[in-house]
């Protein structure tokens, strides 16, 4: 079955105006009449692909039960498996699934995760028994992706080898390239690290920060093998053989590119890069003149031809889309800047300006492409990229061919008789290579805010809309029109301005935002947040944005658990946070240390009796006492957000004795616990929410945070039992996805909770 990927969106009047002001330009009959047959062709597919969507899976597995998997490894060569923190992984075909004796129906594809330190099997089919597990989609109001298919194996016991061994070529690029990269795990330092992800695609070990900062100036694609790449290295090819025959110089450039492709393994952008290339290889070969157009179209065809889910993975989106808008958008950019019209009678008089105009309209082209991905799929909008990509994109290309010497030079230096002799230069090359990652290294440290990169929740059709606005704009005055006009007609109409708090649908984590109104403070609790991995990029971002944050003016972390702090840290790199309240303990090490190092002296610590008004809400921290000198659950923050009358109990994951001292306290020195709405704490675990606690709070509305399918069995039947009994209406997020409560004002002065919720319960 095939889904659209626009199913569940409605077309709204930005797409009209959008057609609107894109046929104002274009002369469709002489368009097609000067396409070529190739493109066309392509086209035809992408359309043919869209129209059918994504494959469905239909699953008929329990995923928490075991099952016996047969998969094929497609990844040839070295690249196959590749070295986690837990063991290995590599991308497998799942060709059949059985679960309890029979056969059910299972995933096409999934990330093979075995653990422990052995090395896996070479074979490329296996049959291995493990569980199937995936991140789930976060319903907030906008709706994220679920996470790819895992089959996670426990051991090397489980998996059984069938045969199918890859050919001798390819097990010696795969010892050729342990060989290669053994130089660089001996190395310490940045450089041998960035010259392992530039040289080999292998960005594991890139530190997250780096990744982040290139991430948020919109230069993530230079960690990616591409034409970059398979441009440096058949132009040194050709240099190095210039005495060559024609014949044989492209025969040797064929062998390079085939060699590097076994060596790092078929990634999205290399594949296109290497087909393109290879088409322009063979039409010179023939004295054809070779069109790029038509290479572009061949290499997607070529691929979809073998892979033909290819065309929904994200690499081979943006790789394409990025050429594709280089060759067709970056020549009409040039036009339209150089008509008199837009840039009056400049015109540039030096090589480097023209260099500058050509390079930046190539980039502006490309991010323009592939904008209706990257805002629906990354959820980013990255204003200076263009000009940042102007900077990088050669030093990456300097940063990368002093790589490829040091790699070779270190692996020629690693012979006993060479190494005395090449080590000097070997080390050089490094100590060269450590100053050129400095500038990549200082993007982690430039100031959060969305001048650097701006959050974005759009559907795939906003995002495409999105792209022809941007595209109208920078085309020229006359367009500019569209552009206003496509403002107006986009603008949404604000909701009603009243204060409201959203638990954010975060999995197994925990994140609400209180608001005093649309244009008000906003006040952040917890982050929610992963072990592993980028919780804020992945999810977070993406559902501040959708709820209009473009900065936190205060956020409160009621402990340093991953679940609850991992996120906050990882958002500070993306937004504005101008204040922290956390509890003096949690500041001391882990992932509160690391949260005051990045805030400064916008941290404070807050203990029982502090608190502060912000906006319509008025906050008070009742938990812990300043004489708590510990942490864990029992120290964690309790805090008390009122509106007027109506108040919120947050009660972060305090277990049941912190609980008891707290009800304790309230009762000795006559703090009111008495709340609307009672945050349940530690995700609905049975070691908290006791009777006490509900007798003191007595709430009409219980809010519990927990993931669909947790191993923990969050939140507890008795805690669910103990709060019915009482009258408590309790709304999950595994149930419900974000959960909004609005505090409207009544016609006694007051205020009452209003309820709304992303989604109906269903079936766990």
């Amino acid at each position: 079955m095939w889904k659209s990927p626009l199913d569940g969106f409605a077309a709204s009047p930005c797409v009209l105006v959008s057609v609107a002001a894109a046929s104002t330009s274009v002369d469709w009959s002489a368009a097609l009449a000067r396409a070529p047959l190739l493109p066309l062709a392509a086209l035809f597919v992408l359309v043919i692909l869209a129209a059918g969507g994504e494959r469905g899976e239909l699953l008929s597995f329990d995923p928490e039960r075991a099952v016996t998997v047969e998969v094929f490894v497609p990844v040839l060569g070295a690249a196959a498996w590749q070295r986690t923190d837990e063991g290995w992984t590599a991308r497998v075909d799942v060709r059949a699934v059985e679960q309890a004796g029979r056969p059910v129906a299972g995933p096409e594809r999934a990330w093979l995760r075995l653990r422990g330190e052995r090395s896996p099997p070479s074979e490329r089919r296996l049959r291995v028994r493990g569980y199937f597990s995936r991140r789930p989609a976060y319903r907030n109001l906008n709706r994220s992706r679920p996470g790819d298919w895992g089959l996670n194996v426990k051991s090397l016991g489980l998996i059984r080898p069938m045969g199918g061994a890859p050919a001798w070529g390819l097990r010696v690029a795969a010892k050729l390239r342990q060989r290669l990269l053994r130089p660089l795990d001996e190395t310490s330092g940045p450089g041998a690290l960035l010259a392992r992800a530039l040289v080999f695609g292998d960005a594991r070990r890139v530190p997250p920060e780096w990744r982040t900062g290139l991430r948020r100036a919109g230069l993530s694609h230079l960690l990616a093998v591409s034409g970059l790449h398979v441009g440096l290295l058949l132009g040194g090819f050709w240099w190095l053989s210039g005495a060559l025959p024609g014949r044989v110089a492209a025969v040797g450039a064929v062998a390079v590119l085939l060699f590097y492709g076994c060596l790092v393994g078929p990634r999205p952008s290399l594949l296109r890069a290497s087909v393109m290339a290879l088409l322009v290889i063979l039409s010179l070969s023939v004295e054809r003149p070779p069109q790029a157009l038509n290479s572009l179209s061949a290499a997607l065809l070529v691929i979809l031809a073998f892979d033909p889910p290819a065309a929904f993975d994200l690499g081979f989106q943006l790789s394409f889309l990025a050429t594709a808008g280089i060759l067709l958008l970056a020549p009409r950019l040039l036009r339209w800047w150089r008509r008199p019209a837009f840039a009056g009678n400049v015109r540039p008089t030096m090589v480097g300006q023209e260099a500058l105009m050509v390079g930046l309209a190539a980039t502006i082209a490309a991010q323009l492409a592939t904008l209706p991905v990257t805002a629906f799929e990354i959820g980013l909008l990255t204003p200076f990229s263009p000009l940042l990509n102007l900077a990088f994109v050669p030093l990456t290309a300097v940063t990368l061919g002093v790589s490829l010497a040091w790699v070779g030079l270190a692996f020629t230096a690693s012979v006993p008789v060479l190494g005395e002799i090449l080590g000097p230069g070997a080390r050089l090359l490094q100590a060269l290579l450590d100053l050129l990652t400095l500038p990549f290294a200082s993007l982690a440290h430039l100031p959060a805010g969305s001048w650097l990169a701006l959050p974005l929740s759009v559907d795939p059709v906003a995002a495409l809309v999105l792209a022809i606005w941007l595209g109208v704009l920078v085309s020229g005055f006359r367009r500019a029109f569209w552009g206003v006009a496509l403002v107006l007609v986009c603008t949404p109409a604000l909701p009603e301005d009243e204060p409201s708090l959203a638990m954010l649908d975060v999995g197994q984590g925990e994140a609400i935002l209180l608001r005093s109104g649309e244009r008000g403070p906003v006040i952040l609790v917890d982050g929610g947040g992963y072990r592993r991995g980028n919780f804020a990029e992945a999810a977070l971002l993406q559902a501040l944005a959708a709820e209009g944050v473009r900065r936190i003016d205060l956020a409160i972390l009621s402990h340093g658990d991953s679940d609850h702090c991992r996120g906050l840290l990882e958002l500070t790199y993306y937004l504005r946070i101008e204040r922290l309240w956390a509890v003096p303990v949690e500041l001391r090490d882990g992932c509160g240390r690391a949260l005051a190092d990045r805030l400064g002296r916008r941290v404070r610590g807050v203990v029982q009796g502090e608190g502060g008004q912000l906006g319509a809400w008025s906050l008070e921290v009742l938990h812990p006492p300043p004489d708590r000198a510990d942490g864990g659950n029992s120290a964690s923050m309790v805090v008390r957000a009122c509106v007027d009358r109506s108040c919120a109990l947050l009660t972060g994951d305090v277990d049941l004795a912190g609980e008891r001292e707290l009800v304790a306290r309230a009762r000795l020195y006559g703090i009111p616990l008495r709340s609307d709405v009672l945050k349940v704490a530690h995700h609905g675990s049975r070691t908290s929410t006791g009777p006490g606690l509900l007798a003191a709070v007595r709430p009409r509305l219980g809010l519990v945070s927990a993931g669909r399918r947790n191993p923990y069995g969050h939140p507890s039947s008795e805690v669910v039992s103990r709060m019915e009994d009482r009258g408590v209406r309790v709304l999950r997020t595994d149930l419900h996805g974000r959960i909004e409560v609005r505090f409207r004002r009544d016609g006694s002065g007051g205020r009452r909770p209003v309820v709304r919720v992303a989604a109906w319960p269903r079936r766990r």
